[in-house]
């Protein structure tokens, strides 16, 4: 299909360089994975599941499945490494002639890239259809305000700093934002960083593989926990799991962060700068504003009693698979943890949780169960062609 393709978030439709009003559009979204997922609709279509990706920089992007059902025109697709993940290669392609529209506002560009998403899909639970990217943040000042699920896009010129919010210098690199800040490790002074602050990232704090050697943040193979931390564009990401004393994000210090040193050599972890990626779960623990026009990220203490940083106490990442994501399997299981103790392993399909069908559960709701310390469960489990039962009983791990 040839001509122009809009995109549009919960029927308002969406990007830059400004809104037509002074009033902040509100948009639902929905968490999944510590990521918020807005409705986009694309050419009129019935909406379509996006992440809100500050991460996703070069523009936004069309699944390859979404562009198909859609009937998209595509070019010939470019084989190319891109993202997080141990470097598995994507067919790129690209659809012509995209505007990019929120209310009566529009903004024309070339092309929108398409590529495969499907790989992604089964580490969310749930289906992801495209990334709204740089383009959209470039042209406005977007508040996410995770607690109650709303995205409040305002036109840069409106826009005030909130009382009680910290201001913190960014910049723009390569469509990425990038903010100054330290690590301090158990028992050692702080560590200069430079961050990422990315939406698209379901962890608190992912340390790239070349800072992490330099810093001697990486143990001898094998001797800590270590298993799959997480999959993005480029496939499955592997790192070590760990706890900071504290870090810090311009003026803003944090207490007790869990942090993962990545084991990739290819992709972004394996970058040399900057220094390491903040996610989504250090970013539900405020009111996030990002303000690209004027090079500055506002956060906004979150409401309620504070909240302790925990990672998994199993040893087990767990994904969704099948057409629904409703068959929990196991993608990797890390040494000396419960799970590995247990005796489950990679591939295992977690069939029920004591007597509860797993299908009947969210991946996020699985994940969150063996985040508790002490839980004991009752695990039902196929592997192959034979059925397990297998018992597990949680605890800290970092």
């Amino acid at each position: 299909m040839t001509g122009t393709v809009s995109l549009s978030i919960a029927g308002l439709i969406a990007t830059a360089p400004s809104i037509a009003t002074t009033a902040p559009l509100e948009v639902p979204f929905e968490i999944t994975s510590n990521k918020p997922f807005v409705q986009v609709t694309i050419n009129g279509s019935t909406p379509r599941w996006f992440i809100l990706d500050t991460g996703c920089s070069g523009g936004s992007v069309i699944a390859r499945r979404c562009a198909d059902e859609l009937k998209l025109e595509l070019s010939e697709p470019v084989s190319t490494h891109l993202g997080a993940g141990a470097g598995v290669s994507v067919g790129v392609a690209t659809t012509p002639d995209v505007t990019l529209s929120l209310a009566s506002d529009t903004m024309s560009v070339p092309a929108l890239r398409v590529f495969p998403l499907d790989h992604v899909s089964p580490y969310e639970g749930r289906r992801v259809e495209g990334l709204l990217g740089e383009d959209f943040m470039r042209g406005h000042v977007v508040t996410i305000d995770y607690a109650r699920q709303t995205l409040r896009v305002f036109e840069p010129a409106s826009f005030q700093v909130p009382a009680g919010g910290v201001t913190i210098p960014i910049r723009l690199e390569y469509g990425l934002v990038v903010a100054r800040g330290s690590i301090t490790p158990a028992g050692q002074t702080p560590i200069p960083c430079r961050f990422i602050i990315d939406t698209g990232v379901r962890t608190t704090l992912v340390l790239f593989h070349p800072f992490s050697l330099a810093h001697h943040l990486l143990g001898p193979q094998g001797s800590g926990i270590s298993g799959t931390i997480g999959g993005g564009a480029g496939g499955e990401t592997r790192g070590d799991m760990g706890r900071l004393a504290s870090m810090s994000i311009g003026t803003v210090t944090i207490a007790r962060p869990t942090a993962m040193c990545s084991r990739d050599t290819a992709g972004v972890f394996a970058d040399r700068d900057p220094d390491g990626i903040v996610g989504g779960e250090l970013l539900r623990h405020y009111r996030v504003t990002f303000d690209y026009p004027h090079q500055r990220l506002i956060l906004e203490p979150a409401a309620g009693p504070e909240v302790a940083f925990d990672y998994d106490m199993s040893g087990m990442f767990l994904v969704g698979e099948g057409d629904d994501f409703s068959r929990v399997t196991i993608k990797s299981v890390a040494d000396h943890t419960p799970a590995r103790e247990a005796g489950l392993e990679r591939g295992d399909e977690i069939v029920a949780i004591d007597g509860r069908p797993a299908g009947g559960f969210k991946l996020d709701e699985v994940r969150g169960m063996f985040r508790k310390p002490g839980a004991a469960y009752r695990l039902d489990v196929k592997r192959g062609d034979t059925r397990l039962q297998i018992r597990l009983t949680t605890r800290r791990l970092v």
